[in-house]
């Protein structure tokens, strides 16, 4: 019988928690505020309404300081300049040169068995191999993760 790790992270508004595993890791920060983020799918915009405490993750499928640095970049691009994400066809070439995607919300549970960039549901985030089955959860200053997160660290976002 296996047991789920479960551990929570204090986490300040200005700050970045990194999920590394072998082949990605992950960036989480909170929203800090409420906000929206506009994203595209082929048939319509849709309006993701965000609370303070909920979380905006960032998967990347590497890892080095650039992409970490990446990762800062795409939080401050979501957060503070309002770009939108773009979520691609099933089957679209372009989903093999994803670099990052990114989810937000509540709850994100990582998943190394889907399309990157292909799917529209928020609670759901592409991610390494060593990293899928992991559960990343909002709470009041901080953030809970279910699973295996062996290798972590938080970092100023800027």
């Amino acid at each position: 019988m296996s047991v789920r790790q479960r551990r929570m992270f204090r986490i300040e508004k200005d700050e970045i928690l990194f999920i590394r595993g072998d082949n990605g890791i992950i960036g989480v920060a909170k929203s800090a505020q409420p906000m929206s983020i506009f994203m595209g799918t082929p048939k319509e915009e849709i309006v993701l309404s965000l609370d303070e405490d909920d979380l905006i993750a960032v998967s990347a499928f590497e890892t080095s300081p650039r992409i970490e640095r990446a990762i800062k970049c795409m939080i401050h691009l979501l957060k503070e300049v309002g770009t939108p994400l773009i979520v691609l066809d099933e089957g679209h070439p372009t989903s093999k040169r994803l670099k990052m995607v990114v989810s937000v919300g509540e709850t994100i549970r990582l998943d190394c068995n889907i399309t990157p960039g292909t799917h529209p549901e928020q609670d759901l985030l592409c991610s390494a191999p060593e990293l899928s089955g992991t559960i990343i959860k909002a709470a009041k200053d901080g953030i809970i993760i279910e699973g295996e997160a062996k290798k972590t660290k938080i970092e100023k976002l800027l």
